[in-house]
């Protein structure tokens, strides 16, 4: 649904002279055919063993309940991953100037809550509006 949400606003996002990079766990075999499913027409670059997302000090490792929990719905984040501690990053949602620092940052340690795409929207207005003047 994430995906989806950014979808609906990569036009506006684009025509803001910005770009929608996601960075998921997920190994590029998996994501490259949910980028086809989707029709995205954004990057979606994978986190091989959440590299990136531990540099943010984003990991969090899913407890056993929660483990079996997505292995009883058949879903094995080892396999999508290649994570077999069940390792995953925070949602996080960054806006990042061509100059390389971050502008804005919206983080939830609580997985199930991810940054509202309308929101980052607004952000990006904000900044590229103060930087064109």
């Amino acid at each position: 649904m994430e995906l989806e949400a950014l979808q609906q606003v990569h036009s506006e996002v684009k025509a803001l002279g910005v770009q929608i990079v996601v960075i998921t766990p997920e190994l590029e075999r998996y994501t490259r055919a949910l980028h086809r499913k989707l029709n995205l027409t954004y990057d979606i670059l994978t986190d091989l063993h959440l590299k990136t997302a531990e540099q943010f000090r984003l990991v969090f490792t899913l407890p056993d309940y929660l483990r079996e929990l997505y292995k009883s719905f058949g879903s094995t984040l080892d396999r999508f991953n290649d994570e077999p501690e069940y390792r995953l990053p925070m949602p996080a949602r960054y806006i990042i100037a061509k100059d390389s620092i971050i502008r804005a940052a919206d983080v939830n340690a609580d997985y199930t809550i991810r940054p509202d795409p309308a929101e980052t929207l607004r952000h990006l207005r904000t900044l590229t509006s103060a930087s064109a003047n």
